[in-house]
């Protein structure tokens, strides 16, 4: 495996609840801010399969390129910019994401990001002695793994720290635990860091002391250690179950992950889920529903007239919002919507 140098991955700081990073490949440069932990649970409980499906495109998009276009920087402009909202979905999914184009730009695995120690990691420094001819599919499920792996270290970590409250301790005393009784998590997890001067972001002026982040395990134990000490407490999203850090509004209750199978995001499949179930255990809600559905069908076939419909759903929201005030009986509303759709 090429070693590419001995440059960091990027660096970061926090302040005011968020984690900045910057980050340095050979193809680009990027900065990113979220809430502290927001970038590493949510990488913990992403679907995986998302990386694995943009890793195929990505390599086919790669090759049509190539074909026609022998200049590689042109290639890799294209498909940085093609691929942009990806790059920018999570930090984690970004670092592997561009460790493989990097890879399929100039046939080298960055070892900030594969530094060739797990089993998944050892099979891609095989490929890479083995190499003939355009491997680039080969890599995949390697480097797949190895994005799984560091998933469930984080996932792993997370449950000790947060789930594990048999012993009620506080996150953070129980991640000072695990790091004094644990050769292993100190090993991997350890709240031991490198710092610098630098600017904040690129182009930025100002200096503030940085936290240097060689590889992506730096990254990872640093944004642990920083939700440990200073971020938010876990949430549970009520439609999948499973942990997140809200970014915006303390009382969200759903996430925005795009969990495995589903093809929006818990925060839109929730939230119709539970407008669905209110105006199913509502009854003026449900008939309200049920009759708009009658009149906007006879529209669909005909049977009545646009600016009708448009009247009677104009009167209908009025009466509906005034019984929901308890401004009008519920049997007065549930007879005139009955009466005045079913008349039409």
């Amino acid at each position: 495996m090429k070693k590419t140098d001995t440059t960091p991955l990027g660096y970061g700081y926090a302040e005011d609840g968020k984690l900045y990073t910057s980050f340095r490949w050979k193809l680009a440069e990027a900065d990113y801010f979220n809430a502290i932990g927001k970038d590493l649970v949510n990488f913990a409980y992403l679907d995986g399969n998302q990386l694995y499906s943009v890793m195929l495109k990505l390599c086919g998009d790669y090759t049509l390129l190539a074909e026609k276009q022998p200049n590689k920087d042109v290639v890799a402009d294209v498909l940085l910019e093609r691929y942009e909202l990806w790059f920018r979905k999570n930090t984690y999914f970004t670092v592997y994401l561009m460790g493989f184009l990097d890879y399929l730009i100039d046939g080298s695995l960055d070892e900030r990001v594969f530094p060739g120690t797990s089993d998944a990691n050892r099979e891609l420094c095989k490929i890479m002695k083995s190499k003939h001819g355009d491997v680039a599919p080969n890599v995949i499920d390697p480097i797949f793994a190895a994005f799984q792996s560091k998933r469930e270290l984080a996932e792993a970590a997370l449950r000790a720290i947060y789930e594990d409250d048999a012993d009620g301790l506080a996150p953070v005393e129980r991640y000072y635990r695990h790091e004094q009784e644990d050769p292993e998590f100190r090993k991997r997890l350890g709240a031991t860091f490198a710092v610098t001067l630098g600017r904040r972001s690129t182009g930025d002026r100002s200096v503030t002391q940085l936290t240097v982040l060689d590889t992506v395990d730096d990254l990872l134990r640093y944004e642990l250690f920083l939700l440990v000490t200073q971020g938010k407490g876990y949430k549970y999203c009520k439609n999948c179950g499973k942990p997140f850090i809200p970014s915006g509004r303390s009382d969200t209750v759903y996430c925005d992950r795009v969990m495995d199978g589903a093809d929006k995001p818990c925060s839109e499949i929730g939230a119709y889920l539970a407008d669905v179930k209110k105006v199913a255990s509502d009854p003026v809600l449900s008939a309200y529903r049920k009759a708009y559905q009658r009149l906007h069908k006879r529209v669909e076939l005909g049977y009545l007239e646009d600016d009708e419909f448009a009247r009677w759903k104009d009167e209908a929201a009025q009466k509906r919002d005034r019984c929901m005030a308890d401004e009008l009986d519920a049997e007065e509303f549930l007879a005139w919507v009955d009466a005045t759709s079913r008349r039409r």
